[in-house]
């Protein structure tokens, strides 16, 4: 009897009409057979009392007589059938550690070639890729526009730069197929890593399929999806290239001027994109709560989100502009800035500062910072270093001072080691603090008296 070419045991006598030659063929056979199938090894004897069969698994192997048993070695058929099932499960063990051996040598040959041919693989799609964007860069000229009627819907340049990237994403793709193939063939290859090659199958492949299935039963939808999609690129294209000639001046419009058609085209494009995902959602799917209609209510709450400030500076502009808070013509100190009020809008004040400089502040920055009217100018504030001695200072500040603003006030604001100090504040409608400078210069002068200027809030020199 033999296991792939090698001896376990001799049979020497004939028994049930067959030979000891063919008896030894069936059971060589059957060890095959048994080896092959990779179950349980461990043989089994049943006997009776003129023969013992040997069993390994559910298969029978060999079937022993008295005449098999030769004294003095095997001295009773029952000694004889032990020593010839251990020598079965000696050989079966033998022979599958030889073929487990010869099998992981194969497998680590396998994966090394296998690794081999992956890198070259991955290497000849990356050159593939390469030969393809130097062929486009040879002939770029050829690439066509892409119209609909006579409405060019997507350029030449736009058509390379579109083909270029699916060049690359085309090639990444590509590459990880390659990997991942031979990942899964390499885990394959050994018993220990066959189940998480199998796990890794199931976990990449079964979202595929499941992609696959949503995508044939919502074929129907795509297509009318993909047809709107087509037609408002086309509307969007055509309202793009209106207003492009609208800033050319190719068309007139009373309502628009040319400067500001780039601006107005971009909010047409924007209101027409949402609009779209809005309303057409919804008839596309029959249901207001599917994926693109949450998209523009998602769109729309970034776009409330980011019109705040506009919509609280339209807020603040109603009480400001409809209760006449603000008069145009006078002086005020508006959101941190100072000037002289031309114009009072919805979002915002228009106001020259004493520079000359046109500001434009918005409403919203009056909910951070106080609203002072100011009158006829800004605010100037002289200090005022007088002798205690000199006579009707006190008055004579007051009086020049009022000469140029009713609202003008004198106060004296601490007693120094030189003198006393005084502070004389009045609307300058100068802008510059220059009508009050030489007031209070005609006055001090006249008694000898210090004075210096102060740079105010308002700006005033």
């Amino acid at each position: 009897m033999r296991v792939h070419e090698r001896v376990v045991f001799f049979l020497r006598a004939p028994r049930a009409g067959q030979s000891a030659l063919a008896r030894a063929k069936a059971a060589s056979q059957a060890l095959d057979a048994v080896l092959d199938e990779g179950g349980d090894l461990e043989p089994r004897i049943e006997e009776s009392e003129r023969e013992a069969v040997i069993y390994v698994g559910k298969t029978p192997i060999v079937t022993l007589g008295p005449d098999d048993a030769r004294p003095p070695d095997d001295p009773s058929l029952h000694v004889h059938a032990a020593s010839v099932a251990g020598k079965i499960r000696e050989s079966l063990r033998n022979e599958r550690k030889r073929t487990a051996i010869a099998t992981t040598v194969f497998s680590l040959s396998l994966l090394v070639f296998s690794a081999l041919v992956t890198f070259l693989l991955i290497g000849r799609v990356g050159d593939l890729v390469e030969r393809l964007r130097a062929w486009l860069d040879r002939n770029a000229e050829r690439l066509p526009d892409i119209h609909v009627g006579k409405v060019e819907l997507v350029s030449a340049m736009a058509v390379r730069g579109g083909t270029e990237i699916a060049l690359r994403l085309g090639e990444r793709v590509g590459q990880g197929a390659i990997a991942y193939g031979w990942l899964l063939f390499a885990l394959s290859l050994f018993s220990a890593t066959r189940g998480w090659g199998e796990q890794l199958s199931g976990l990449v492949l079964r979202p595929l399929s499941a992609l696959a299935g949503r995508l044939a039963t919502g074929l129907p939808l795509i297509v009318v999806t993909g047809i709107a999609a087509l037609a408002v690129t086309v509307l969007v294209r055509f309202v793009g290239l209106y207003f492009e000639s609208v800033a050319r001046g190719e068309t007139k419009l009373t309502w628009l001027p040319p400067d500001l058609a780039p601006a107005t085209s971009v909010l047409a494009r924007a209101g027409v994109v949402v609009a779209a995902i809005i309303v057409a959602a919804p008839l596309l799917t029959g249901s207001d709560e599917g994926a693109i209609a949450r998209l523009g209510v998602a769109v729309l709450g970034a776009i409330g989100l980011a019109c705040t400030p506009v919509l609280a500076s339209a807020a603040s502009g109603v009480t400001v502009l409809f209760g006449r808070k603000v008069r145009v013509g006078e002086w005020a100190e508006i959101g941190g800035r100072t000037g002289r009020v031309l114009e009072v809008h919805l979002l915002d004040v228009h106001m020259v500062d004493a520079h000359g400089c046109q500001l434009r502040v918005p409403h919203v920055r009056s909910l951070w910072h106080p609203t002072r009217m100011l009158g006829d100018g800004p605010i100037a504030t002289i200090d005022v270093l007088a002798d205690p001695a000199a006579p009707d200072l006190h008055e004579a500040l007051l009086i020049s001072a009022r000469a140029i603003s009713a609202q003008a006030t004198v106060a004296m604001i601490g007693v120094e080691r030189d003198g006393v100090r005084y502070r004389v504040s009045c609307a300058d409608a100068s802008g510059d603090g220059l009508a009050l400078s030489r007031a209070i210069l005609a006055v001090v002068g006249a008694r000898g008296t210090e004075a210096r200027a102060r740079l105010p809030a308002a700006g005033a020199t």
